[in-house]
């Protein structure tokens, strides 16, 4: 299939709207963007109107798809294995619409990729120039699929710059114990074949004391990548149904021994337990939450590939050289490539 670019054409945004007027209509609570190159004003594109639909889990269809088929759209592509991800043709204009659920990292990557190129003309052309150029060395028979891969390397590098310049402040940090600042040493071990160990006697205390409140709870983190180095520290990440609610959960975790470290209202609603023996960092999160995808699509990533693990491992190795005021400095140090690793785990 031959690759057709179009200059940008200001009837697009009046397309998605009318694509939109037709979905709210049969779907009048549809949350629903216009994404891709159509999207941005002045970037050339394939004459193809890219929409995303949120639902609550895409795999229901019954829940959404009869009402779009009575629209006349159609599911085109059924993706269970990435995201959940589905694919409507619309009926009569040249549609793509994008399903994935409420809390898939999906999301946020396609509106921080679109409103970066909206307002920075150096990564608008630059993308531009890369899609033209690869459509001139384009053979007839390369697929559309094709394309998007040989733009995945651009597309990586314009994301870096968007998030590092959209990633929510973690200055809104309410401290409930305190631990004093000062010259912070960061101490990395090789990989101890016993964490996944201690893992399993944190699971085991926490599903103890909150029963059916957990949702999910996950070993994260460094020590949950086997061959990687790090802080002999037990993340875990745990889900319950409603993070603000810490009367549901809070008082029985305190009781089995950890202590509330803080509360971050602004940050996905996180709030941080702590223990010490062994060392554990308890992250609650709400259900629904896009940093829950991400913190496992990262943990994933380095679990199955050797080069990430080996370039997260080797920035961690000279960050722990120096010396910090506060062990978030640290973390705040590994940002650049730990999203670098998240953006290729998302594809």
């Amino acid at each position: 299939m031959k690759i057709e670019l179009s200059e940008y054409d200001a009837a697009w945004p009046g397309l998605y709207q009318r694509e939109r007027e037709r979905i709210v209509a049969a779907l009048p609570d549809a949350e629903l963007e216009h994404v891709g190159s159509t999207s941005v004003p002045g970037l050339c594109a394939k004459p193809l109107i890219d929409m995303m639909l949120v639902v609550d889990d895409p795999r229901d269809e019954a829940s959404y798809v009869p009402a779009l088929e009575a629209a006349g759209y159609r599911v085109t592509v059924r993706e269970d294995d990435w995201h959940d991800h589905r694919i409507l043709k619309g009926p009569d204009t040249k549609v793509n619409l994008h399903v994935f659920p409420r809390g898939c990292a999906q999301v946020r990557r396609h509106l921080v990729f679109r409103d970066w190129l909206r307002v920075n003309d150096d990564d608008r052309e630059l993308y531009a120039l890369t899609k033209r150029e690869l459509v001139a060395r384009a053979r007839e028979r390369e697929r559309v699929q094709d394309y998007a891969a040989a733009k995945r390397e651009v597309v990586l590098e314009i994301l870096e710059r968007a998030f590092l310049a959209w990633r929510p402040s973690s200055d809104d940090v309410e401290y409930v114990t305190e631990t004093p600042a000062g010259d912070v040493r960061i101490t990395l071990e090789d990989y101890n074949p016993a964490w996944p160990d201690w893992y399993a006697r944190e699971e085991e205390r926490i599903r103890g004391a909150l029963g059916s409140e957990v949702v999910r709870l996950e070993h994260v983190g460094s020590t949950s990548v086997p061959g990687l180095a790090a802080k002999p520290l037990i993340d875990i990440l745990l889900v319950v149904p409603d993070s603000d609610d810490e009367d549901a959960y809070v008082p029985a975790l305190v009781e089995a021994g950890y202590c509330l470290r803080l509360r971050e209202p602004g940050w996905y609603r996180h709030r941080l337990l702590k223990d010490s023996d062994p060392e554990v960092n308890l992250h609650v999160f709400s259900p629904a939450c896009e940093e829950v995808d991400r913190m496992l699509a990262f943990r994933d990533r380095l679990r199955t590939n050797v080069e990430d693990r080996a370039e997260y491992e080797a920035v961690k190795r000279e960050l722990a050289t120096r010396g910090w005021e506060r062990v978030q400095d640290y973390a705040d140090g590994k940002t650049r490539v730990v999203e670098r690793i998240v953006l290729r785990a998302l594809g």
